[in-house]
């Protein structure tokens, strides 16, 4: 088959010719219907950290993100059949360490990733792991059912910022920001603040059910938030691009007892005022990494179910070869979600 493939250890990726997987035990064997991409599968791309040098051995088939029809069922598999449509849970755990046996297994000790530590799922066939495998329910589409990683992420964040009945900013509208206007206008938030960069973002993120949008641009995102909040400021901030001047702003456009909740990484240490933007202002700080498994995923299958609408994130629909356009939307920043079809 040809998979998309780190090869080398430099920038790119290139289309190469791959053997077929055999479904071992504990796993299934999947025909993939469906893969999408996240700012990870861009920095593999450029060979950069955090997931190139020191971390990534070519060569290895990329990609994270997936839906695919079941074709074969290793020793041992049990509650999957032939023909079911799967998605995956990206973070491989171990099961076994102390911090999944606390119940934290999203941040296993000794976490691996598709497409980063094992072959993922940028290619017509695929393995997934059984303790990583989500049934879907045979009528969500498959350009939806792929990006259920991806908002998962964006799920758990909204959900552990208790955003019922608040005033919530979001700064970011990569798609974990784009999908949590739609999630925190679900769970109840009584106005949804966005902080943007492009017309396109403003304009995805009006769908999405913006209240109010703020370009960066144009106007000082605290002093808009402060006046749109009466001087308050915003009783939660979801900070999902990891720029440190909009970590910055998310402190200062709280309100004191007020909420930050954390998605982005940033790519390097940041320099913050500990003692002025959080102590002195009671706040909770809050980190967020990945989904809580399988809680999240449930959750984020109630809302698509309940009918929350994420088709207009999705930008780009591409053949899996056309992965080279992908990577170009991504990194030009004039892209929601990109969806790959094999086929």
């Amino acid at each position: 088959m040809i998979a998309v493939r780190k090869m080398n250890p430099a920038p790119g990726l290139e289309l190469s010719e791959t053997e077929v997987p055999e479904p071992g035990k504990g796993k299934l064997l999947v025909e993939v219907t469906a893969t999408s991409m996240c700012g990870t599968d861009v920095h593999i791309y450029n060979w950069e950290p955090p997931f190139g040098p020191g971390r990534l051995n070519p060569p290895i088939t990329i990609g994270h993100e997936v839906v695919g029809k079941v074709i074969g069922i290793g020793e041992g598999v049990e509650g999957f059949a032939d023909g079911d449509s799967v998605s995956a849970e990206s973070h491989i755990y171990d099961n076994t360490c102390n911090t999944c046996k606390l119940g934290n297994v999203h941040i296993c000790e000794n976490i691996k990733f598709y497409g980063v530590d094992t072959n993922g799922f940028w290619a017509k066939y695929a393995l997934i792991d059984i303790s990583t495998a989500w049934k879907n329910p045979p009528s969500l589409p498959p350009e939806i059912a792929t990006l259920q990683e991806s908002m998962g992420n964006s799920v758990y964040t909204v959900e552990e910022s208790n955003v019922k009945d608040k005033d919530v900013v979001i700064f970011g509208t990569g798609p974990t920001g784009l999908f949590s206007i739609a999630i925190a206008k679900a769970m109840g938030a009584r106005k949804v603040m966005v902080v943007y960069g492009s017309d396109m973002h403003g304009k995805i993120s009006k769908q999405m059910g913006a209240d109010n949008l703020i370009n960066r641009h144009e106007k000082d995102p605290v002093k808009e938030v402060l006046e749109l909040t009466e001087g308050k400021g915003a009783d939660v901030v979801l900070e999902m691009s990891g720029a440190e001047q909009a970590i910055n702003n998310a402190l200062d456009a709280v309100r004191p007892v007020g909420m930050v909740t954390v998605l982005g990484l940033p790519p390097k240490p940041l320099t913050i005022d500990i003692s002025k933007k959080i102590v002195l202002k009671d706040l909770t700080f809050r980190g967020i990494y990945g989904r809580r498994i399988w809680d999240t995923w449930k959750t984020t299958s109630r809302l698509l179910s309940e009918g929350l609408d994420i088709t207009p994130i999705i930008t780009h629909r591409l053949k899996l070869d056309e992965f080279e356009k992908g990577i170009e939307a991504m990194k030009s920043g004039q892209s929601g979600k990109v969806v790959f079809f094999p086929k």
